[in-house]
């Protein structure tokens, strides 16, 4: 049995089954007595309307526990625990490094230095290390002692020895490490004898200084490798002795320099060799013209610009091109021929190259020795003291970071070529 009633602003349904519910919409009153059957009041709808507030918030309190359970469920973890901490450790860490580079940054860069060491006294202390194992004390001592007295001699005068200044060049494309060489080579002069008493704090019977240059470079550019080959020419034009050694590679613009020394020596494996000259240049006009775009390409001079990027090719541009390589060519035989007037210039000029062995053969190098053993044979069999200078130039971190990187993808890439056996 149930009875309604239809006030002006809403329906309202009363009913009993079993214990009596007063209803309107989705409220619900449960306070009602079971045992009436009744129309509803504008105060029993109050009733109802506050029942229905107090339920929403007992469901909003209740998410926000069942919430908070999951929180606690997570952090009560050790694992998730561990894991959050060092989340939060690194996006500190990163943080902190971006505010010091980014005050580095406002700073003035660091000054250009250079760096210099004697190899003397680190295989001194090497080999003393190594003695220590199986001499006595007292003859450790003993020998310690003549090390002393000898370098107190030398720096108080008494003996004059010869100096080898070691500089190592690493070549690339643009020979860029023509920088440092630069400055390495003009801080050794300013100080390296010649045996012509010219240097500061020298005598005309000051034994003259030699250098070694250690040159890994496969070429490169011709401007690069002939500013770098011009550098090595300053050297001889100061009166030094300067000895190339090529443990590894010296090739084309490699070679532009080894052959300016005074005398050449290589491991037995090295590669050395590759007098010629390469040009090329990519062209996508056929491209550009399929999708019918227009380049406008305008030169002063009939051979300007020969062949390019853009612009078509012609029989005579290309022509050009050959002759300008040509030109180089001869230029880089010329160069070669003066320092090593023996060559049959035109038999290793044509662009081959020869391990160590087979270059002492065609007389591209002049005996087979590594660096180590030159240097071991000037300390040992000629007393001189060994020094290895370095520059260092001004970089920011900016430019540290960004050759990090440039070293870090090297090294990926040449580790996946040889999981590749590439």
């Amino acid at each position: 049995p149930c009875q309604s009633t239809a006030p002006p602003a809403r329906a309202i349904t009363s009913c009993r089954v079993g214990s009596m519910r007063i209803a309107f919409g989705s409220m619900v009153a449960d306070h009602v007595n079971p045992l009436q059957t009744t129309t509803l009041t504008p105060a029993v709808l109050q009733i109802a309307e506050s029942r229905f507030s107090w339920q929403s918030g007992l469901r909003r309190r209740n998410k926000a526990a069942h919430a908070m359970k999951i929180s606690h469920f997570f952090i009560d973890r050790p694992i998730f625990a561990s894991v959050l901490s060092i989340v939060f450790v690194i996006l500190g860490a990163v943080a902190g490094l971006m505010t010091l580079f980014s005050i580095a940054g406002l700073r003035v860069r660091p000054q250009a230095r250079l760096e210099a060491r004697s190899l003397n006294d680190e295989w001194t202390e090497r080999k003393r290390t190594l003695e220590s194992f199986f001499l006595s004390k007292k003859e450790l001592k003993a020998r310690l002692k003549t090390d002393r007295e000898s370098e107190k001699e030398r720096i108080e005068g008494r003996t004059e020895k010869k100096r080898l200044w070691v500089i190592d060049f690493k070549g690339d494309m643009a020979a860029t490490g023509v920088e440092c060489l630069r400055n390495e080579i003009t801080s050794v002069l300013e100080v390296a004898a010649n045996g012509g008493g010219s240097a500061p704090g020298q005598t005309p019977a000051t034994p003259a200084d030699e250098i070694l240059l250690r040159i890994d470079s496969p070429g490169g550019t011709v401007t690069g490798y002939g500013h770098a080959a011009a550098q090595v020419e300053r050297i001889r034009h100061a009166g030094l002795k300067v000895t190339v050694a090529i443990d590894e590679i010296a090739a084309s613009g490699g070679y532009m320099m080894a052959v300016v020394a005074s005398e050449i020596i290589a491991a037995p494996f090295a590669v050395i060799g590759s007098i010629g000259v390469v040009g090329q240049v990519p062209n996508i006009h056929r491209l550009l013209k399929r999708f019918d775009v227009d380049v406008l390409e305008l030169t002063a001079g009939n051979n300007k610009r020969p062949v390019s990027l853009l612009g078509p090719l012609s029989e005579d541009g290309i022509q050009t091109f050959k002759k300008q390589l040509a030109d180089t060519h001869r230029l880089f035989k010329d160069h070669v021929h003066r320092y090593r007037p023996g060559l049959d210039i035109e038999a290793v000029t044509q662009g081959d190259i020869w391990h160590g062995q087979d270059a002492v053969s065609v007389k591209l190098i002049d005996r087979l020795m590594t660096s180590d053993e030159f240097i071991d044979r000037a300390r040992h069999e000629h007393g001189m003291d060994v020094f290895q200078v370095k520059w260092l130039p001004a970089r920011s971190w900016r430019d540290r970071l960004e050759a990090s990187g440039v070293r870090l993808l090297e090294r990926a890439i040449t580790r996946a070529l040889g999981r590749l056996n590439v």
